[in-house]
């Protein structure tokens, strides 16, 4: 043990009292080197996002992306309730000055790894985005991320992996032999199509793009049709409704068809009279109303053909006739020396 005779050394308690001190001025070092490098101390641009779908991976520490540049970093990612998300995000603020009111966020992949970020996608036009403002992520938004991808495409394997699909290619395959000449056949066909084509592919497919037109007028009331069937016949998926149903329309055929054959039955012979004389005075009358419109049609061109029968010559209204003869010249003889 040293021992200072001198009693000029420092004693235990300020050695202690300097142990802390350091240790205190150590603590503190890291701790400011520490936030400097998360950040802390930069000039940042706070943002909320309320997410009504999950982002699929996505932890504090994930990048923002505008315009595909990282711009920021989440910062933390809370979840509310379920199925919701709110994350706070920073904005480095030289890039947030880029930012209006009318940008709107998604669920994206920041690498082809699948890690999550969030990207901010332009608006058109807007005022500047103002400072914690809140954006939203819509239930329904188009989200393109590797994860998600991923996902659907384990669903699509699922789906493959089926039982169904299992004996569809048991079918293919017993039945080899038979499909091989179809599709022998098929290709066949389309050699000699691509051989004796007049027009080439492109001009089939500029044709083509001239019906899109049409099947996108037509595609809305389609679906609205389809729609309409299915929100109907959902009725019909409940057991007491089918019941309802059932009971409603029992009897229906005993009641009303039933009573109409018998009742032409009992009546079939007056009822064949006046049958046939409504028959006997509508057809002919159709049959007159029909010729109708080609009678009018021709009304002008018997009109014109009087005109030029009957010419005005030297102020007097004559009949011109053209007689033209090449197999009977005796009858040109019997005009009485009129010219051949």
């Amino acid at each position: 043990m040293f021992k200072d005779h001198s009693g000029r050394s420092a004693g235990p308690w300020m050695l202690r009292l300097r142990g802390v001190v350091t240790a205190i001025v150590i603590v503190t070092v890291a701790v400011l080197v520490s936030s400097y490098a998360r950040g802390s101390f930069a000039d940042r641009f706070g943002l909320t996002i309320d997410a009504a779908t999950l982002g699929e991976g996505l932890a504090p520490g994930a990048e923002v992306k505008f315009r595909g540049y990282a711009i920021g970093t989440v910062r933390e990612v809370e979840t509310v309730g379920y199925g919701h998300q709110r994350i706070a995000v920073q904005i480095d603020r030289n890039q947030a000055a880029a930012l209006t009111d009318a940008v709107t966020a998604r669920f994206t992949s920041s690498n082809v790894f699948g890690s999550s970020a969030i990207e901010l996608v332009p608006g058109n036009g807007g005022a500047p985005l103002r400072e914690n403002a809140t954006l939203q992520i819509a239930e329904n938004a188009t989200n393109a991320t590797v994860a998600g991808v991923f996902r659907r495409a384990a669903r699509l394997t699922t789906v493959l992996d089926s039982d169904t699909v299992r004996r569809l290619f048991d079918l293919l395959l017993d039945n080899a032999d038979s499909l091989g000449p179809v599709l022998q056949s098929f290709f066949e066909t389309a050699r000699m199509l691509a051989d004796g084509q007049q027009a080439p592919l492109g001009h089939y497919i500029e044709i083509g793009r001239d019906m899109t037109g049409a099947f996108a007028t037509l595609t809305p009331s389609v679906g609205h049709a389809i729609l309409a069937v299915l929100e109907q016949s959902a009725y019909f998926g409940d057991p007491a409704n089918r019941a309802r149903t059932d009971k409603a329309t029992d009897g229906v055929d005993q009641a009303v068809l039933i009573g109409i054959s018998e009742l032409l039955r009992r009546n079939n012979p007056e009822l064949e009279k006046v049958l046939s004389g409504v028959l006997d005075v509508a057809v002919p009358v159709s049959v007159s109303l029909g010729t109708v419109a080609p009678a009018y049609n021709r009304i002008p061109n018997l009109l014109r053909a009087m005109n030029e029968a009957f010419p005005e010559v030297d102020g007097k209204v004559q009949l011109q006739l053209e007689l033209i003869v090449k197999t009977m010249p005796y009858l040109a003889d019997s005009l009485g020396g009129a010219p051949r």
